[in-house]
């Protein structure tokens, strides 16, 4: 083989890898959403007051969300769920917020419990704006960004920390969070280096916790094998006060509500959230 033909023959070998690069990165950013498909109503979970609306998402798409108004000036909760579950068992977490009073905007996500549609961090973030924007009109009710309170639990962390970026809220809330979306994949494939090879559906939370003015609440398990806690604390240090972490011992990726979640998030809301009133 001459010189020639071996440059060549280099050259389309480097094509061909470019190429399927671009192929593998293409499915594999089709595999990283994998949500439950379950279509029950609030009912079926007893979310005795909660009820499904739709309303359009800023390209005018119709989305849902699950909510239900607060009593009196009780806050409400905009909640961003994770991956791998549907609408219902996410907003069932919040049952002990709801009997006290406090109100919920639940994002039910493009692709997710029988919805149609392109699950993707764009979509997410527009739906989280458009559900932000038009909370009074769905809640029937003015919620002041006083009363508002952003609550992400794993890949919803990155939804919530964007928002709250975007937006005004009273305090934000983040369970189980990343510093980069791209570290899980990182962490899961044995170091391969996402953050370089993803160009999008990357959450760079810790790119924008900077602008986030709100009160700030982490929340973490010692024990989560899903997300690393260090992962999480990068993400704390980036952020501006006042903040707040809580780990966990016994906590892992799925039950901080068993851990004392529920009681250290209503006693930061106490402190932080003055504009709201609250019910025993």
């Amino acid at each position: 083989m001459s010189f020639q033909n071996g440059l060549i023959l280099i050259g389309g070998l480097i094509v061909l890898a470019v190429i399927g690069g671009f192929v593998g990165m293409h499915f594999f950013y089709k595999s990283i959403y994998q949500f439950g498909q379950s279509t029950d109503g609030p009912e079926n979970y007893g979310l005795e007051g909660v009820q499904e609306v739709t309303f359009p998402s800023e390209d005018g798409t119709e989305i849902a969300a699950w909510i239900k108004s607060p009593q009196g000036k009780a806050p409400v909760i905009l909640y961003f769920m994770g991956n791998f579950t549907s609408i219902g068992p996410s907003v069932s977490r919040l049952k002990p917020f709801l009997e006290k009073g406090y109100g919920v905007a639940a994002l039910v996500y493009r692709g997710s419990s029988g919805k149609t549609g392109t699950s993707s961090e764009e979509a997410f973030a527009a739906d989280a704006r458009a559900l932000y924007d038009q909370l009074d009109i769905l809640m029937k009710v003015e919620i002041p960004e006083t009363r508002r309170i952003a609550h992400g639990y794993s890949l919803g962390t990155g939804i919530s920390v964007r928002l709250a970026a975007e937006r005004p809220v009273a305090a934000l809330t983040l369970e189980a969070a990343y510093a980069r979306f791209c570290d899980y994949f990182t962490d899961k494939y044995y170091g391969l280096p996402f953050c370089r090879l993803m160009t999008q559906e990357r959450y760079d939370s810790i790119d924008r916790i900077g602008a986030v003015k709100a009160p700030i609440l982490t929340l973490h398990g010692e024990q989560d094998d899903a997300i690393r806690i260090t992962s999480a604390r990068r993400l704390f240090d980036a952020a501006n006060e006042p903040k707040q972490f809580r780990t966990y011992t016994d906590g892992t990726h799925v039950n901080l509500a068993d851990q004392g979640l529920i009681e250290d998030s209503l006693a930061f809301y106490r402190v932080h959230v003055p504009d709201a009133k609250f019910t025993d």
